[in-house]
């Protein structure tokens, strides 16, 4: 739950004041370490072991393998006599040895070249990344140098050599002897065996490994970095900071699509020599020097790596000359009280003022690393201090006018909390919110930023959690309040998400709507005052959606800078952009305070909802496209979300309440022969004291009613998976429709248990639609539910469940019921869905009443409108896809005329626009198609499951909108790269103007691609600024599918 019992403690969040703490000071406590920030990380252990792992292999191989045990060998040489060598690669001579390994620092330094020149993580120029980068190699190159080439005079491994009593011996000719005043006078290698003597009697530090080791460690640590950030693979590294504190700090993972083929071929070729190094370490272990030589060979090399690439991480004034590889690609660092959270194209930076222990914001925008004071206010007038500060998580009563973030009210009456810092952690990964939904990610994927507050006179702290997810431009908010007092205090106002902008123009993009006319977008400026819109319908609603963006006045859908911020909540919410006085705007987003006035008791936790700001530098569209990947692949869990969907018909429009067994199998068999996947009962199936014949009757009894279906669920259903889709060995699924959270008065539920309801004492309980809504608030409510649904999917092989919900919510008993309402919501569906993996739920809320993130995370996909007709299905579908993607709207084929517009539009305009959506199907009787809808069938049906896979996981890009052009269109672009669908449409015929040419986006604009449309091959460029030019009929409601194949 979201509202826990946690035990006070003195350490870690919700540190209390002790006596050693003085009212209004900050302590800055050192986290307690999980390792050493001198040891390497999970990856760099596992990369570090394959050098002992190999040489220990190539020392077992030599012993082992009898052409190698019984080669002569001579000490004197290092190696077999080139007549006895058990293998080319044991020859000294080698051409490997001689051009490689010989070489090999020329090799080392041509790879760590290429790569740190060409990629884009260095910064542009001469950046201090790139200097320390290069400051790094100077010191390795120093070390190999001295070890290998001189130090005051011979090398250290000459000298090591001549320090265990080694000399130069067996001259080749005795007469050279007389030159020798002594051999050991020859003491480097290369000066003995340039007279022809060698080394004999002291150690030789195996000089073959000490090079490959520290050349390709050397490549490796760089480039490893660059490499995971691709595969997300790495795990945190642990730093020293300068306050002594240790943090985490980790590369966080990217597709990289910006990487140009440079810096492709500058990663792929330090890949390659740093593998041939390994080899011929390899080989240098099975056939040269002994085990105790090569080592000590792996030892030194070590030591130089060590003292580079791990001791500053524990010493901050050697990390500030040195750096660390990997330091442009960090999502989230701390310098002090400043804190960087950084993704791709995107940057989130705030600071602590050390005066007031309140946190500033500095920037959400384009990529920054540090900031500039802010601009000079005049403090003269009522607003001053903090009134005039950017703010990161504002209270009320402390001088700042605005709307507050967090407003506790205290047992006394009071309504201050100054909550100011305390600590932070830095930690890979993101933790869960109990009870509640909210994104993930592992240690490649996500860094978090935990910020702690503590307010010392009313004992209340305050955890602020901060994850970024680099790869999508997206930050994700949430905080903790902890009571760690002795009396209650309640929540009165929460926003997940606050910051402050500064006095820069923008506007708002907000989503509004109705019943049927969901997703309907205004633009507007942000001026002087507060810019708010909120639902109190108890649940996100179709008036409103927990989503809005900020704009710059010139950002169009494909340029220009955009904000986006969602709630990740199913209930009442409100949304604000607040401009002051000083021109500063101001965001919240977060719970409506009408529906707030949340209790925390002594000892325990307020978990807020998460909301998710992202950025964008490419206009709406961008922000759009970040949403739907992060939604996609770290906030929705169910099985089914990167996965194809069945094409399913649902028996509402075509039956509605009229349907029974005998007439549902018969339907059931001409979705068959449509080639129908799952077949969907709708609303009517129900009720036995009161028979489910209307929308008044029987809602709350989830017993199939005995006249209807006489043999229970369980035969009927089975009847309907006997059947075969059309052409294929597979059976046809069964899905079913719900309502769990209404109930009728003409129910035995209600007659049961009208205590269950929603209420407010003797006021009179409002109907709507001849329902009213449970307390899911209530344990014993949530329960119910949860054993009704599970009765009714273990009835049956039913593999899709569509939960509607028909009406708001009206009389409270106390504001938090909505609160307590949507966690118990939450804590049912997450049982029915870790329960029931393998069925298909999808969302529906009299359509779009509650298309929103919190339900989203449990069930993949959600009926977008009751709305379906065709024209007007495009605006709700667009809209809707701002933040949602559309693998997860649910969008069907309906008769006509539509029975709300009563405009005919062809069939396959209707399908192309339902086949937008990651699910995809019909709600018609297939008895009253006409002649020329049903020839129009096949060839929709197949259309719809060859594009099913690229609207799940592809990139989807808004053309032309229908709000502002007569022939909107959409564009879904395959992952890789290599296909791409639109959808181009006519609203109605013009005789003039003609219509423009469809500008496409997301194509590689090198690569060349042929469309369907004229069996044309043209470039990504000419696609994209010259377009396809589509011939339309003088008729009105016209569409085309286009392919486009890269060749």
């Amino acid at each position: 739950m979201a509202t826990q019992r946690k035990p006070l403690s003195a350490e870690g969040n919700g540190t209390s004041t002790t006596a050693e703490t003085p009212a209004g000071t900050m302590r800055f406590p050192t986290s307690s370490a999980r390792r050493s920030p001198f040891l390497p990380t999970r990856l760099e252990a596992q990369l570090i072991a394959i050098y002992p792992l190999t040489l220990l292999l190539g020392s077992v191989f030599s012993t082992l393998s009898p052409s190698t045990r019984n080669a002569p060998y001579s000490a004197s040489l290092q190696s077999h006599p080139v007549e006895f060598a058990p293998s080319y690669f044991a020859q000294k001579k080698n051409v490997f040895n001689v051009y490689f390994v010989k070489v090999g620092w020329l090799w080392t330094t041509l790879a760590f070249a290429i790569f740190v020149i060409f990629h884009p993580s260095f910064g542009q120029g001469a950046s201090t990344r790139r200097l320390r980068a290069f400051l790094r190699y100077s010191l390795v190159t120093m070390w190999w140098y001295f070890l290998t080439q001189w130090f005051f005079g011979p090398p250290l491994i000459d000298r090591g050599f001549r320090f265990t009593g080694g000399q130069c011996e067996l001259l080749r000719k005795d007469d050279a002897r007389d030159d020798m005043s002594t051999p050991r006078e020859y003491i480097t290698a290369a000066t003995c065996k340039a007279v022809g003597g060698t080394w004999k009697g002291g150690h030789d530090i195996s000089g073959h490994v000490f090079l490959l080791i520290l050349g390709s460690s050397l490549l490796w640590l760089e480039f490893l970095p660059a490499l995971t950030r691709v595969e997300g693979l790495r795990d945190g590294r642990l730093i020293t900071l300068p306050d002594g504190k240790l943090a985490s700090v980790a590369v966080e993972k990217d597709l990289a699509k910006t990487e140009g083929e440079a810096t492709a071929r500058g990663v792929k070729f330090a890949l390659g020599v740093a593998a041939l190094m390994w080899w011929m370490l390899l080989m240098t272990a099975a056939y040269f020097h002994t085990w105790f030589e090569k080592f000590t060979g792996l030892l030194v090399a070590f030591a130089g790596l060590w003292t580079v690439y791990f001791l500053p991480r524990g010493v901050p004034q050697a990390r500030a000359w040195l750096g660390m590889p990997g330091d442009g690609m960090l999502a989230a660092t701390a310098s002090g009280t400043n804190f960087t959270l950084t993704a791709d194209g995107m940057s989130y930076l705030f600071h602590v003022d050390t005066q007031s222990g309140d946190l500033r914001s500095d920037h959400f925008g384009g990529p920054a690393t540090d900031f500039t004071p802010p601009a000079r206010i005049s403090s003269s007038g009522w607003v001053a201090g903090v009134g005039n500060a950017r703010r990161e998580f504002p209270d009320i009563g402390r001088g700042d006018f605005r709307l507050p973030a967090i407003h506790i009210q205290h047992a006394d009456g009071d309504t201050v909390t100054a909550l100011r810092y305390q600590s932070y952690d830095i930690s890979q990964g993101k933790p869960t919110l109990p009870g509640l939904p909210a994104t993930y990610g592992e240690a490649g994927d996500v860094t978090t930023v935990t910020v702690h507050l503590y307010d010392n006179v009313s004992d209340v702290s305050a955890a602020l959690l901060y994850s970024i997810f680099p790869k999508y431009n997206a930050i994700a908010r949430s905080f903790t309040i902890m009571n760690n007092g002795t009396a209650n205090i309640s929540i009165e106002r929460a926003a997940s998400f606050s910051t402050d902008f500064p006095n820069v123009e923008l506007e708002m993009i907000e989503p509004h709507g109705d019943w049927s006319h969901e997703f309907q977008t205004v633009r507007r400026p942000i001026d002087y005052g507060e810019t708010t819109f909120r639902s109190t319908a108890g649940y996100a609603s179709h008036l409103h959606n927990p989503f809005f963006s900020l704009v710059s006045p010139t950002t169009t859908e494909s340029t220009g800078e955009a904000w986006g911020f969602s709630l990740i909540w199913t209930g009442s919410f409100a949304a604000t952009a607040q401009r002051f006085s000083n021109g500063y705007v101001r965001v919240l987003m977060g719970l409506n305070s009408i529906h707030a006035s949340i209790p925390v008791g002594p000892g325990e936790t307020f978990q807020s909802p998460e909301a998710v700001g992202v950025y964008s530098s490419e206009g709406v569209g961008g922000m759009s496209r970040s949403f739907h990947d992060l939604y996609r692949n770290h906030l929705s869990r169910s099985k089914f979300t990167n996965q194809t969907r069945p094409i399913l018909l649902n028996s509402w429009e075509g039956l509605q309440f009229d349907i029974n067994e005998t007439s549902l199998v018969s339907l059931a068999g001409e979705a068959e022969q449509l080639g129908i996947e799952l077949f969907v009962m709708d609303d009517g199936w129900f009720g036995t004291n009161y028979p489910r014949n209307n929308d008044s009757l029987g809602l709350g009894d989830w017993t199939p009613n005995p006249a209807k279906f006489p043999n229970g669920l369980g035969p009927y259903v089975g009847q309907v998976t006997d059947y075969k889709v059309l052409n294929e060995s597979k059976s046809m699924q069964f899905g079913i429709w719900v309502e769990p959270e209404m109930v009728n008065p003409n129910s035995t539920l209600y007659q049961e248990h009208p205590d269950w309801v929603l209420s407010a004492g003797k006021h009179q309980r409002s109907l709507t639609r001849s329902q009213l809504v449970l307390n899911v608030g209530l344990p014993e409510v949530q329960d119910f539910i949860i054993n009704a649904v599970s009765n009714i999917l273990d009835s049956g092989n039913i593999t899709y469940v569509k939960w509607d919900n028909n009406r708001g919510m009206h009389e409270m008993s106390h504001p938090s019921d909505d609160y307590k309402y949507i966690l118990g919501l939450y804590r049912v569906i997450d049982n029915l869905t870790t329960s029931y993996p393998d069925v298909l739920f999808e969302g529906c809320a009299s359509g779009g009443g509650r298309f929103d993130p919190g339900l989203l995370h449990y069930w993949p996909q959600s009926w977008t409108s009751d709305n379906t007709d065709g024209s007007d299905r495009l605006t709700i579908q667009m809209g809707t896809s701002l933040v949602y993607p559309p693998s997860a709207m649910g969008c069907h084929i309906s008769a006509v005329p539509n029975h709300l517009t009563n405009r005919n539009i062809s069939f396959e305009y209707r399908g192309h626009v339902a086949m937008m959506c990651g699910s995809f199907g019909l709600e018609l009787n297939p008895s009253e198609l006409s002649a020329e809808e049903a020839s129009a069938v096949p060839a929709i049906m197949a259309a719809a499951k060859e594009v099913n896979p690229i609207v799940i996981s592809g990139d989807f890009y808004r053309l032309a909108h229908p709000a502002q052009s007569n022939w909107p269109a959409v564009q879904f672009v395959s992952p890789d790269g290599a296909r791409s669908v639109v959808f181009a449409f006519q609203q109605t015929m013009k005789i003039k103007p003609a219509a423009p040419p469809v500008r496409l986006q997301g194509l590689d604009p090198k690569a060349r691609y042929r469309n369907d449309l004229d069996n044309g091959t043209y470039s990504g460029a000419t696609y994209m600024n010259g377009g396809i030019n589509v011939r339309w009929d003088p008729m009105d409601y016209q569409s085309k599918l286009i392919w486009l194949e890269r060749v």
